[in-house]
């Protein structure tokens, strides 16, 4: 496989930490690591590289997005103010500098709130929507694939649930698909009823739903795991894996999302979204998911009311 050049854009742990998965993992990629100021850490694991020499790793400006095959967005704006509308004012400046390279790859967005920032991404850069991922709920599924297997006594590998929506707005998970090595968990609760139940399930959804406001010493929540779900995520987009993963996608007419982005299972490989899965979800699924999508619609519009009147999508 050639070596791909990926553009990082944000200073942070959670670009680190990424580099770092990459470079254990073995991709063979440049990484690019844009920002203002520079970080010692860059030092450091270019020298790192001479262990890990399939990665590597360099610093640069904005020019450097012309040829990247991906775009990983980590800067958070949220960080810089509470306000949308600077928020988005933020978004779009970062946007404008790397359009004007003519990119044209992929962008993946690594940031607090995902499906709302790839919005503006999206309205921003005029990039084509299945070529724009969120991180988004890939990590709340992990999360709850890792529980689930800890509660029925199996391997995650064997657990296959989604948690799907936003982070933004509690996830929901979609019991009604869930299953352990092919067996429903709905048949588990059935056939024991002493043994298991949603009561004990749903302190599993309150710790995924408490993550984003868990406080850390400096301030930021789970960048390890963040940085090897990324990993995953770039590395499936690189090998065309065509692997079924929860993230953030652009979507029309589908679970009661008139147009936006939010996060379902999707198809991702070389070219972006390949596809959305179809779920049938329950009445008590599909209420939770309304709830979801009226307050991402709300945080959009938010950031975009002085765009000039910018039409309501999700």
């Amino acid at each position: 496989m050639d070596r791909k050049k990926i553009a990082i854009i944000g200073n942070n742990k959670i670009s680190t930490s990424f580099v770092f998965a990459m470079m254990n993992q073995q991709l063979n990629v440049e990484a690019c690591l844009i920002a203002e100021k520079k970080s010692h850490m860059i030092k450091d694991m270019q020298y790192g590289t001479s262990f890990r020499s399939r990665t590597t790793l360099i610093s640069g400006n904005f020019g450097e997005c012309r040829n990247a095959s991906l775009i990983v967005f980590t800067h958070d704006p949220f960080m810089d103010t509470k306000d949308m509308q600077q928020a988005s004012s933020i978004v779009r400046k970062f946007v404008k500098q790397w359009m004007e390279t003519g990119f044209q790859g992929i962008c993946v967005v690594a940031t607090p709130q995902s499906e709302v920032v790839a919005h503006w991404i999206m309205k921003f850069s005029g990039l084509a929507t299945d070529r724009i991922i969120a991180l988004g709920t890939m990590l709340d599924t992990a999360h709850l694939q890792s529980e689930l297997g800890r509660y029925f006594q199996v391997n995650p590998k064997n657990v296959h649930a989604y948690m799907i929506g936003s982070t933004l707005a509690y996830g929901v998970p979609i019991w009604s698909r869930a299953y352990i090595g092919g067996r429903s968990i709905l048949s588990y609760i059935m056939d024991e009823p002493d043994r298991y139940s949603f009561e004990k399930l749903e302190p599993i959804v309150t710790q995924i739903s408490e993550f984003p406001r868990e406080p850390l010493a400096e301030g930021r929540l789970f960048d390890c795991s963040i940085a090897l779900g990324l990993t995953e995520l770039v590395k499936v987009i690189l090998e065309d894996a065509e692997m079924i993963l929860t993230v953030g996608v652009y979507v029309q007419e589908k679970f009661g999302v008139t147009s936006g982005f939010i996060s379902i299972p999707a198809v991702i490989g070389a070219s972006g979204v390949k596809k959305v899965v179809p779920l049938t979800l329950s009445d008590a699924e599909q209420k939770q998911l309304v709830t979801t999508v009226k307050a991402l619609d709300t945080a959009v519009q938010s950031g975009l009311s002085n765009e000039g009147g910018s039409k309501r999508g999700v």
